[in-house]
């Protein structure tokens, strides 16, 4: 028994094995080693790809704001919060299941299952995240005081970041 291997890690969830998740920490710790601090960084990438996209339109929509007198602040707002959450649903819900950032740091996102996750999901991983860390450090409080360092939005959404198997 002490030379039985370690379940293999798959999007189907489960490794050969039907006890336990592809994903789990006490299987497969590599999975998340550095998770909490590639995250941050992966984060930090994303914030700068998503500012140079906008900052183009928003010197654009600023001038427009001042000659309209306000009255494109509601749209230029709305359009901002719906290109975040675009950037994320098709990107955490695209083929690398990863956004540039978490890429880039050799991170992804799968479904509690195992599985890829799908837009809907990733839609809804995107919209608690900034529903939840616009009131709160929440989503960070709750990755501290979990084995996989998952944040409250992963929870909600039944997803979990592991690194990339090789990366």
């Amino acid at each position: 028994m002490a030379d039985q291997k370690l379940p293999a890690i798959s999007l189907g969830g489960l490794g050969g094995s039907s006890a336990a998740p592809s994903h789990d920490p006490l299987l497969h710790p590599e999975l998340y080693e550095g998770v909490a601090l590639r995250r941050m960084l992966a984060f930090a990438v994303d914030l700068v790809i998503i500012f140079a996209v906008l900052f183009v339109p928003w010197m654009i929509a600023t001038f427009v704001l001042v000659i309209s007198i306000g009255l494109i602040a509601l749209p230029m707002a709305l359009g901002s919060v719906l290109f975040v959450v675009l950037y994320d649903v098709l990107t955490v819900g695209g083929p690398a299941s990863a956004t540039p950032g978490m890429r880039a740091f050799g991170l992804k996102v799968i479904a509690w299952s195992g599985a890829k996750p799908d837009n809907l999901q990733a839609l809804l991983m995107s919209a608690l995240y900034w529903a939840i860390s616009s009131w709160s450090v929440l989503p960070l409080a709750v990755a501290l005081l979990n084995p996989r360092w998952r944040c409250a939005h992963d929870f909600l959404s039944g997803t979990v970041v592991v690194r990339r198997v090789g990366a």
